[in-house]
């Protein structure tokens, strides 16, 4: 009697399994473009594949900063494990980070941020004012854990790689958003990408936030 409920339990499981294979092949042929994404990071200061990087990090490119409502440096706390950011209390536009719980409290112009800013591999050398937001990102990387000769400079907590999107030689684009909220919040955001000949092009964005 055992061994025959074992066996009927095993078919059983095989039919299941073989539905949910049968199941995923099919959403694959209707929907190939469907999949993990693949994200293509510059931490290592060379282009690689973030599933790739022998490093703690992560990122978010475009469409992922567009779905989840990223659009500046606080908003990344919600999406990245051990990051933590908060505004400081005597400055509006100043953000206290951490990384693994190290950062920096103080908010005097004189201390380094434990945890490193870059803005297109430009040092972002202290954090007053990092409250703003950037207009067109083409992704943002977070990497945790200490720091060192990659960046020119020793960071304990980590690094925040901010990448503005680069202009498109092959096409004109543009694109208007807005968005409205409450205590009459409104941001307005603008985007030209504009091609000058076969080898120049530029992209213009203008950001208005109240």
């Amino acid at each position: 009697m055992s061994a025959y409920f074992s066996n009927r339990t095993h078919k059983a499981l095989f039919i299941v399994m073989a539905g949910l294979l049968s199941t995923a092949a099919d959403a694959q042929e209707r929907n190939p473009g469907q999949g993990l994404e693949e994200i293509i990071v510059t931490a290592q200061k060379r282009e690689e594949s973030i599933q790739s990087a022998p490093i703690s990090i992560v990122a978010f490119s475009g469409k992922m900063l567009e779905a989840r409502g990223i659009t500046n440096l606080a908003d990344l706390e919600a999406d990245v494990p051990s990051l933590s950011i908060s505004p400081h209390p005597q400055s509006g536009s100043t953000l206290r980070t951490f990384i693994r719980g190290l950062g920096i409290v103080n908010d005097q112009i004189t201390y380094d941020p434990s945890v490193a800013i870059y803005l297109d591999g430009v040092y972002v050398a202290r954090f007053q004012g990092l409250a703003t937001e950037v207009a067109d990102l083409e992704r943002i990387e977070v990497l945790r854990g200490p720091q060192g000769a990659l960046y020119g400079r020793n960071s304990t907590g980590g690094a925040i790689n901010f990448i503005t999107a680069a202009p498109k030689l092959d096409e004109f684009g543009f694109r208007q958003d807005f968005s409205v909220g409450n205590y009459d919040s409104f941001r307005s955001r603008t985007y030209v990408n504009l091609p000058v000949g076969e080898t120049f092009a530029v992209d213009l964005s203008y950001l208005r936030a109240s």
